[in-house]
């Protein structure tokens, strides 16, 4: 049997009675994650608003709002740009092995389509869950050779896109594995934008994501069908991206482990490269506070990937901020916590964070490197003027499976990212909706907000 064939029937076999509670429950975090994701892009109104005039001019005037807008546009396009948003803040959830986003690929599709539908929660919750484990299972299938070229959002994301699709539209299982095939001749990403100092294009790769994954599904809908080893294939999929593809990733204990179950939430507002080493340092702060004057050096013993994506020495802007170790530590250090409202683009002008920020230095450390994707290891040394050094070590990141936020920290995260513009009201209204979503027999979307 090839993996699509295999892959669909457990997509198509997704039913809400059969899932534990523990992955509903996480299903629904995931939901409040997203939300809170989306609506605190405007919060960055510049990047945010190019964004939506993209998808109005593409889209023409329609009948779905974009989520936090009273623009409307057609449902494809929606989508896209709901995509799109959810990245913008870099607060959104995350996958430690297969190194990728999820909800901003798989929830606008949900959104977008199930509102077409009308459909029930217990429908958006098996859309969810079929959408997660696609996705999460081709990241890690794809690997970190994949990651060091491809953002394994923008390419893993979107069969999870796909999967979600598929779902909501009732696909049958020969029209998943067609639609698959249309994913994967459709996923493309790129980390280039990095290199060049352009962070505003990475919002585009989810948005194309869930725009691919919806074509995806649309064109299977239509009985056009599609190569069945899209993956394994000679000149499929993962021959063509990945050198070193495990694809035993795609199919282990398919229908028994849940995805959405490994799904780690951001503590910061910020890539998730840099998380592990704000821990780190977090660590020390509350064992020795510290006077920023009297710092002499930091030493960050960090793995190549963190380098390579969250290296960033000299940020310009706020978005290139939330990719550099060096400033993120500094601002930590400095203003002594680091939250999703406390982090503006007046901070990039702070002399004092810009004098600590000048201390830090990024080591490759082999021993710290072999660790990584299993867990995001690091080592942090803050060695002051009078010789003292301070150092701890850290594994996992706060929001990770092994050290959870509780419900209480999901909600409060939330409130943070969306009391600039939502009333205390509102907000309570919303995060009640979210976990009383699988009640719901018909989602009225433009209503919630």
């Amino acid at each position: 049997m090839s993996y699509s064939r295999e892959l669909a029937s457990f997509i198509h076999g997704v039913a809400y009675e059969k899932l534990p509670e523990e992955v509903v429950a996480k299903t629904k975090d995931c939901v409040l994650d997203w939300l809170g994701a989306v609506l605190n892009a405007y919060e960055h109104p510049n990047i945010t608003q190019k964004y939506i005039n993209f998808a109005l001019e593409m889209g023409g005037v329609g009948n779905l709002s974009i989520l936090g807008s009273d623009q409307k546009t057609n449902p494809l396009w929606a989508a896209f740009a709901n995509g799109a948003l959810g990245h913008i803040s870099e607060v959104d959830d995350g996958h430690r092995e297969s190194i990728m986003h999820i909800g901003t690929v798989v929830f606008p599709v949900i959104w977008a389509l199930g509102a077409e539908k009308g459909i029930t929660g217990h429908k958006a919750i098996e859309a969810a869950v079929a959408g997660y484990d696609l996705a999460i299972r081709v990241g890690e299938c794809l690997g970190q050779d994949h990651y060091t070229i491809w953002h394994t959002t923008a390419t893993a994301g979107t069969f999870g896109a796909t999967a979600a699709a598929a779902k909501i539209l009732d696909l049958s299982e020969e029209q998943i594995v067609w639609a698959l095939a249309h994913a994967g001749a459709q996923a493309s990403g790129l980390w280039q934008f990095l290199l060049d100092g352009q962070v505003e294009a990475k919002p585009f790769h989810p948005g194309k994501a869930v725009l691919s994954g919806i074509i995806a599904a649309r064109l299977a809908q239509q009985n056009i069908p599609g190569p069945e080893h899209i993956f394994e294939g000679e000149k499929g999929f993962c021959k063509a991206v990945s050198p070193s593809s495990n694809y035993a990733k795609l199919n282990d204990r398919l229908g028994t482990l849940y995805k959405v179950s490994e799904v780690n939430f951001k503590g910061y507002p910020t890539c998730g490269q840099t998380h592990s080493m704000i821990d780190a340092t977090q660590k020390i702060l509350k064992k020795t506070p510290l006077d920023p004057e009297k710092i002499k050096r930091i030493e960050a013993r960090v793995y190549q990937k963190a380098i390579d994506v969250a290296g960033i020495l000299n940020p310009r802007t706020l978005e290139e901020a939330k990719f550099s170790i060096p400033f993120c530590l500094a601002f930590l250090i400095t203003k002594k916590e680091i939250t999703f409202v406390n982090m503006t683009e007046e901070t990039l002008k702070d002399s004092t964070i810009q004098n600590v920020m000048k201390k830090v230095e990024l080591v490759f450390d082999e021993d710290v490197n072999k660790k990584f994707p299993k867990c995001r290891p690091c080592k942090v040394s803050i060695e002051l003027v009078d010789g003292t050094i301070l150092t701890e070590e850290n594994l996992y990141r706060r929001g990770d499976p092994e050290t959870p936020m509780s419900r209480e920290e999901m909600i409060d995260k939330f409130n943070q990212l969306t009391s600039y513009r939502f009333s205390e009201q509102k907000r309570e209204s919303i995060v009640r909706w979210t976990y009383d979503m699988d009640k719901i027999n018909a989602f009225d979307f433009e209503s919630l907000l």
